[in-house]
């Protein structure tokens, strides 16, 4: 959940995707029940240097990856049980410092322009975060307690997503999404969960698939979820053009 960024996962973007939020509503978010899933080998992170990066002057430091890399590890170790194909932890790893660079930069930016977040509106997140997983703020505070994350960070990493969350929508507005886009994104899930052996049925409603008007609202979320994750790489990209980045990975 609140790992810093999307490093990749299920889409392409491999940009900048700020904390819980966008982990969480693209259907990664680790709650309390998703531990222990990760291969019995798991990841090589030998090679992981502390710091992994810097971004302008800021450090990311290598605890800071980790939490956000195993993590992405775990579910693509899930993913990859069904498919067949092996994690590329070299493109993993490369998708993560990505990432983590790109919420920084749009972090700073948002500092640099004086964007603000209430203790409230923290709170109301981190409730809407409890209420998501089927738990109480406590647990859910203490399931991120086991990925490394105690209650401060989980509150600053909150602070640090509805910042850039305000920062993107000043610069693009409020994401429309529309009943087409809706049922192109039901009809890819349907395909995708076919391909992946969910069903007979090939197309979207096969394979077990709820009818679209009961899951139009999770999916008219996705889908605006990927349009602002569209937007905070499209600005990270941006802002790391005249950004002193140094990568050690």
């Amino acid at each position: 959940m609140v790992a810093g960024c999307g490093a990749g996962g299920d889409d392409d973007e491999g940009g900048a995707t700020a904390a819980p939020a966008a982990a969480e509503q693209s259907g990664q978010a680790a709650g309390p029940d998703q531990g222990g899933e990760q291969s019995p080998e798991g990841p090589d992170t030998s090679d992981v240097p502390d710091p992994v990066a810097e971004v302008n002057g800021t450090e990311i430091s290598r605890d800071e990856f980790l939490s956000v890399f195993e993590n992405q590890y775990q579910q693509m170790s899930m993913q990859a049980q069904m498919t067949g194909q092996p994690v590329d932890e070299a493109q993993l790893k490369k998708l993560t410092t990505d990432g983590l660079v790109g919420t920084e930069l749009l972090t700073q930016e948002a500092e640099k322009r004086g964007i603000e977040v209430s203790d409230e509106e923290i709170q109301a997140e981190l409730e809407e975060f409890a209420e998501t997983n089927q738990v109480s703020t406590d647990e859910f505070i203490a399931a991120m307690g086991e990925q490394g994350l105690d209650r401060d960070a989980v509150m600053e990493q909150i602070d640090k997503q509805l910042r850039v969350e305000k920062l993107i929508t000043s610069e693009f507005g409020e994401f429309e999404v529309t009943d087409e886009e809706v049922e192109a994104a039901y009809e890819q899930i349907g395909q995708q969960q076919a391909m992946a052996g969910g069903g007979a049925g090939g197309a979207a409603g096969g394979g077990g698939l709820p009818p679209l008007e009961q899951v139009r609202g999770e999916v008219s979320e996705q889908v605006r979820v990927q349009k602002e994750a569209g937007a905070m790489e499209e600005l990270s990209q941006e802002l790391r053009a005249d950004a002193d980045v140094t990568v050690h990975l």
